[in-house]
């Protein structure tokens, strides 16, 4: 059996975080790990083994990860191998099995809260995953009440909900009830001081509380908490009171209390609260450019009507179309070539994302558009450096058939330049994600601010879908921006089809005389469609969405083909950047032959 040494260099870190006063975490414990490990020279295998177990109980990510294991500690990100084949990082692949019982040991020989619950946490998920045994319920007792006692010496509001959280569903796991209520009451009073704070906090501890019947929570917490929800959409829709109006707060406070009032058959207060939401976004649309304008108004129109309010939705519909038409009268089309550094992330992101948020939605959608001269390039390039590999065919393998298949170079050029494409969006993600991540930092950005931009050339009447999957993406509910979004890209490209004359419509197959629409991949297949929206943009969709060469996205997502896992982050911002290329699409294409 394998045998762990934890080194000198990263015992005396883990001891020195051991008696720490002030906050830490994960992230500030785990570099400098890494870096010991890193420094390490020519370790013993007991020694690497040991290193290790200290760097991956840090990298391990507890947010919103893949979650190729199925565990509550997942993979910071992921990527694709040359031959096709998925990698994790941190991957818990080949780590050996007396790392839970060094976890273990850990958990119950350090004194500090935070390192407690973290190593009792570790032992107790991976037990399986990485022990291959059963778990030991006195890790999950240890981890609960570390957690608990961390909470108190956690700087972030954020780490002290998170670790009640984790206490409260462990120890509901486990079925202790003494530990389930001090971890509901610690709840409680985290959301308690939020409430008083404003610190906009309470969806994470009103939706624990709620959902789970499990929590055991009190009807005196439960009238609590419907309480705080409706004093917080009577705050957030307030107009009368600028400080604290926020109509995006209030909406999610209605749409909880909604369900609740509609389980109940209170329709009264159901309308109420649609008014309410409603009325704040009409408000808010008033005093916002056209462009933003059209988009708050489409929530407007949409709260309206389910509360019945026909004439306030009339009223809200013909104020959005206006919006739309003012907004389409000063586009703006913007032009600038930017040189990048590849070593130097922070060049690239203040290069990327600027001061005027038009033209950072510009960069960002021409920066990771795919270049089809390039691509081509790339492929020519294989047969002077890879020349067997460019010369052998490939067969793309689905789970019980074979999804395409690819020539040589040669033989091939465009089975091999959409292949390749599969590889350039992988090579985008870090770049992505860091340009996405300054943007909202920089602008603070609403997804009605996204919606907007894609919708500068009208290519949605209604974007109520459209806000829906978007809000889905700023949350980071991947499977549901993706089922959401998807459609919507595909209705906007039957849009512009139907703009460019290009049927939208096919005689059914089997049923006489009726006629169904056509989908993503006849419309990215057709000439004047793909020589209006020019090669670059046309290669982009294609492959992300509808070759099988490609990523085939569209195809995958309609097919149930594809599992929860593979939803992640960077799959949602291919398809809002997908997005953001389509509000660029008359800018980007050609002009379309008369």
């Amino acid at each position: 059996m394998s045998q762990l040494i934890v080194p000198v260099s990263m015992e005396e870190i883990i001891q020195r975080y051991d008696a720490k006063e002030e906050s830490f975490d994960e992230f500030a414990i785990g570099g400098e790990l890494n870096a010991a490990r890193v420094a390490l020279i020519d370790p013993s295998g007991e020694d690497d083994l040991g290193a290790w177990a200290e760097v991956l109980a840090f990298a391990l990510s507890t947010g919103s990860h893949e979650n190729p294991w199925n565990s509550y500690f997942g993979p910071l990100g992921s990527g694709t191998h040359a031959d096709g084949k998925t990698f994790y990082s941190p991957d818990i692949a080949g780590t050996p099995p007396p790392t839970i019982d060094h976890w273990a040991a850990r958990a119950r020989s350090l004194k500090h809260p935070f390192l407690r619950a973290r190593y009792a946490d570790l032992a107790w998920e991976m037990s399986g995953l990485i022990g291959k045994r059963k778990r030991d319920v006195d890790d999950a007792r240890i981890a609960i009440d570390a957690y608990l006692a961390a909470i108190p010496r956690m700087a972030e509001d954020h780490n002290q909900v998170q670790f009640a959280i984790r206490a409260l569903d462990l120890a509901v796991l486990i079925g202790d009830k003494d530990r389930s209520d001090q971890a509901r009451a610690e709840l409680m009073d985290l959301h308690r001081s939020s409430m008083r704070n404003k610190g906009g906090l309470w969806w994470y501890t009103v939706d624990r509380l709620l959902e789970d019947k499990k929590a055991g929570v009190t009807d005196v917490e439960r009238a609590e908490l419907f309480a705080n929800l409706e004093s917080v959409v009577t705050t957030g829709s307030n107009a009368g009171d600028p400080a604290n109006f926020n109509p995006h707060e209030a909406q999610d406070a209605a749409e909880r209390l909604i369900r609740y009032y509609g389980r109940l058959g209170e329709f009264g207060d159901v309308k109420r609260l649609y008014k309410a939401v409603g009325s704040s976004f009409e408000h808010f649309a008033g005093n916002a450019d056209p462009m933003l304008a059209a988009v708050l108004l489409q929530t407007a129109t949409d709260a309206y009507h389910k509360a019945g309010l026909k004439e306030e939705r009339d009223r809200t519909r013909i104020m959005m179309q206006e919006k739309i038409g003012a907004a389409g009268e000063n586009l703006l089309a913007f032009e600038r070539k930017i040189e990048i550094p590849r070593d130097d992330m922070e060049k690239f992101v203040d290069l990327i994302v600027v001061d005027d948020l038009a033209t950072t939605f510009v960069h960002i959608a021409r920066e990771f558009l795919l270049s089809r001269a390039a691509l081509e390039q790339q492929v020519r390039q294989s047969l002077k450096e890879a020349p067997l590999m460019a010369h052998i065919p490939a067969t793309i393998m689905a789970d019980n058939h074979v999804a395409a298949k690819i020539g040589s170079v040669e033989d091939d050029p465009f089975g091999r330049v959409m292949h390749q494409t599969n590889f350039a969006f992988q090579f985008t993600r870090g770049w992505l994600a860091q340009a996405i991540r300054r943007l909202f930092e920089k602008h603070e950005v609403l997804p009605e601010h996204f919606a907007g931009w894609v919708n500068r050339h009208g290519l949605f009447d209604d974007m109520s879908l459209l806000l829906e999957g978007l809000r889905a993406w700023e949350r980071e509910d991947h499977v549901k921006a993706a089922h959401v979004l998807v459609p919507q890209v595909e209705h906007a490209l039957r849009k512009i089809a139907d703009d460019l004359g290009v049927p939208v419509t096919k005689a059914h197959p089997a049923v006489s005389e009726a006629s169904v629409v056509i989908g993503m991949g006849e419309i990215l297949h057709n000439e004047k469609i793909a020589e209006v929206l020019g090669p670059d943009v046309t290669l982009h969709l294609q492959a992300l969405y509808t070759d099988p060469r490609g990523m085939n996205l569209r195809n995958q997502i309609a097919h149930g083909l594809v599992d929860a896992g593979q939803f992640h982050w960077h799959l949602g911002n291919l398809i809002v950047h997908s997005l953001l290329i389509l509000g660029l699409w008359k800018e980007f294409g050609a002009k379309p032959k008369k």
